[in-house]
């Protein structure tokens, strides 16, 4: 099944730093975020559900995988420690994950929780506690960027697995908190979905309504 993104969005350079983000579409709407530092040529994966399109991406690059950011525990987020379990190369890298689930996060070195800093090339990410999704979720978030995981999408909130609701609306609304001008960079590519529910509770919003008509002829082409 081909994924559901044929055009995957441009890089961009974190604000203030060197670390460039490029997106991976992975399995059939699953979104990495790779992060490059030109100037080392390392490299850092935000989830996976396989290590296979990242490899690729690397190699293409000349790049050295060095890192990867966990947001959560649900198989197709940390398929990508389990791949790379498998090929004996997890060993050598950092992985960071959150401190409440480190016994599920194949191959953590590093334990995180609300506040704390991760540092990759230039660029430093704050940790938020993000749960409602899945209890330990986390989000990385700096240089005017979001790695949202499945906290957030276009259009709608993530699945509440673990919940209760006042989890996610807590959640939400430290993310709602970020300036307006935050990149957001979430896991799935699920905006269709999101927005016809969305048109299920908000049928007189003309800023959706103008959102579903952009968002179609996009799909469109």
């Amino acid at each position: 099944m081909p994924h559901v993104v044929s055009a995957p969005a441009d890089p961009f350079t974190l604000a203030g730093s060197r670390v460039v983000v490029h997106q991976i579409p992975d399995a059939h709407d699953n979104l990495i975020w790779v992060l490059e530092d030109p100037h080392t040529g390392t490299a850092a994966a935000v989830d996976g559900p396989s290590a296979s399109g990242v490899q690729a991406f690397a190699e293409d690059r000349g790049l050295s995988l060095t890192t990867i950011l966990n947001t959560h525990t649900h198989a197709d987020h940390i398929g990508i420690n389990r791949d790379y379990e498998r090929r004996g190369q997890l060993h050598s890298m950092t992985v960071i994950g959150a401190a409440s689930r480190a016994h599920d996060i194949p191959g953590l070195t590093r334990a995180v929780s609300e506040g704390d800093n991760v540092q990759f090339g230039d660029a430093t990410l704050e940790v938020l506690e993000t749960p409602g999704h899945l209890d330990g979720h986390i989000c990385f978030t700096g240089h005017g960027a979001l790695f949202c995981g499945d906290t957030m999408f276009a259009g709608g909130c993530g699945y509440l697995f673990d919940g209760p609701p006042s989890a996610m609306r807590h959640s939400l609304s430290k993310l709602a908190a970020l300036p307006g001008s935050t990149r957001v960079c979430c896991a799935h590519e699920y905006t269709q979905d999101n927005l016809r529910f969305a048109w299920l509770v908000e049928p007189d919003s003309g800023p959706l309504a103008a959102r579903i008509r952009d968002v179609w002829e996009i799909r469109a082409r």
